[in-house]
């Protein structure tokens, strides 16, 4: 815990769901708590250790009923992102982003307390955020989580436009990451990026191919690395004043001999050690991520009008390439990623397509129905043609699980009932097959 903490008017009080999209403050020990959540299974399958998860439903609830009432999390989540209103104080289509404040507050808490103790112990939390309400929410990260485990501040460019129009034209989201474990013991278990090897060049000719090359010389005086080192040209050279030669003599004359190291400037230059793309060390992740590595939010739009082109389109998805980097570097395949804010699906897209178990759950059901649920068919069934498909070579297979979880408190519309929701569903099932054969029928005349 935080030695220094946000204060805000009822922060005693729990956040619940209640109704549609509202919520009600409780007690943390009103006994309406201790009644169980109900939920409905709305696919043929349990919710075992091995299932992926579509949840309708509020994120706190679709935990604690995961947890208490099912194995889907028993193993631990290994990466939580989260992609939460930003409160910005203007609504969009699919959404309202005007919570009061300490509203907003209790919710981002409680919600974040009740992922803690499903963590796997090399688990890592991303929030993403903008400058709305970004320096409280780092506040309350300390609070759950403890400032030790604080890892880094991401900062992605969002878009490339500018608007004349503002004081300053703000292109950019931050993104937190947390690691209860700690930064230093949980970079032993992050992935480091792949090195790009276009700048590879092969400027002797060598057989085994391009190469990137790096200094013979390190830091700080060692007696058996200090000798003398004859260039091509015949200059003699010693390491610089205090540095020493990369390795012992012996290991110098063995990479020269093997044709691994380079003399720069036609021979003149102090020796620089080859590597082969087999021998490089992945990169360590920046801070900065900018849109031609992790694309923009029109890029994530342009991906959804391919797979929704009559329809409306989402108003602010996530490009399936930030994904990509952000569940690269916190998982293995295999391991389980959870978004308790599902919005467009870009979380459970790109985890199903790189093989990864996942959890999402969104509240508002009409967006499960407009587009997560749909994107999510596509993906299985191999005609997501957008995002990250190439780049991994997805051709579709899987399978996920839906579930209905209601919220305890207030009273559901009609049309998020059960029964309505199971009609939608059957509707939206429908209209997915009529649409697969469409596009089949379509396919086969092309060809």
């Amino acid at each position: 815990m935080s030695d220094v903490q946000l204060i805000w008017p009822n922060k005693n009080l729990a956040l619940r769901a209640a109704g549609d999209d509202g919520y009600q403050w409780l007690p943390s020990d009103d006994p309406r708590l201790l009644v169980p959540l109900t939920f409905d299974l709305l696919t043929d399958r349990p919710l075992d250790s091995d299932a992926n998860v579509l949840a309708i439903g509020d994120g706190l609830d679709v935990l604690e009923m995961l947890a208490s009432r099912t194995s889907v999390l028993e193993r631990g989540i290994r990466l939580v992102y989260v992609d939460p209103p930003f409160n910005t104080q203007v609504n969009f289509r699919q959404y309202r982003d005007s919570m009061k404040r300490p509203m907003w507050l209790s919710m981002m808490r409680d919600r974040l307390a009740a992922l803690r103790p499903l963590l796997a112990e090399d688990a890592s939390v991303w929030v993403h955020l903008d400058d709305s309400e970004v320096h409280r929410a780092r506040a309350v990260m300390d609070e759950v989580f403890g400032e030790e485990a604080f890892v880094a501040s991401v900062v992605w460019q969002k878009k490339t436009t500018r608007d004349s129009r503002a004081a300053f034209s703000s292109n950019h989201d931050t993104i937190l990451v947390y690691a209860p474990s700690g930064p230093k013991k949980w970079k032993t278990s992050r992935n480091l990026l792949a090195k790009d090897e276009a700048h590879l060049q092969n400027r002797d000719g060598d057989p085994r191919g391009p190469w990137a090359d790096a200094p013979f010389t390190a830091p700080g005086f060692r007696k058996g690395q200090q000798y003398d080192i004859v260039t091509p040209t015949g200059l003699v050279l010693r390491p610089p004043r205090g540095r020493s030669w990369y390795a012992t003599e012996q290991t110098y004359r063995d990479l020269l001999g093997d044709g691994r190291l380079w003399f720069p400037k036609g021979g003149d230059g102090s020796p620089r050690l080859k590597l082969f793309a087999h021998q490089l060390r992945g990169l360590v992740p920046f801070t900065v991520w900018g849109a031609s590595d992790t694309g923009t939010n029109d890029d994530a739009k342009r991906h959804l009008l391919t797979m929704f082109p009559d329809g409306e389109v989402f108003d602010t998805p996530k490009p399936e390439a930030l994904l990509e980097r952000i569940i690269h570097i916190a998982t293995n395949p295999g391991e389980l990623v959870v978004d308790i804010f599902g919005g467009s699906g870009t979380t459970a897209a790109v985890a199903h397509k790189m093989r990864r178990r996942w959890v999402i759950a969104e509240r508002n059901m009409q967006t499960v129905l407009d587009f997560l649920l749909p994107r999510m068919q596509r993906v299985v069934d191999g005609s997501d043609l957008g995002g990250i498909t190439e780049t991994i070579s997805w051709t579709g297979g899987g399978r996920f699980e839906m579930v209905n979880v209601p919220p305890r408190f207030g009273t559901l519309s009609g049309r998020s009932r059960v029964g309505a929701v199971k009609r939608q569903l059957a509707y939206q099932e429908a209209r997915s097959v009529s649409s697969r054969s469409s596009r089949e029928e379509s396919h086969l005349v092309a060809t």
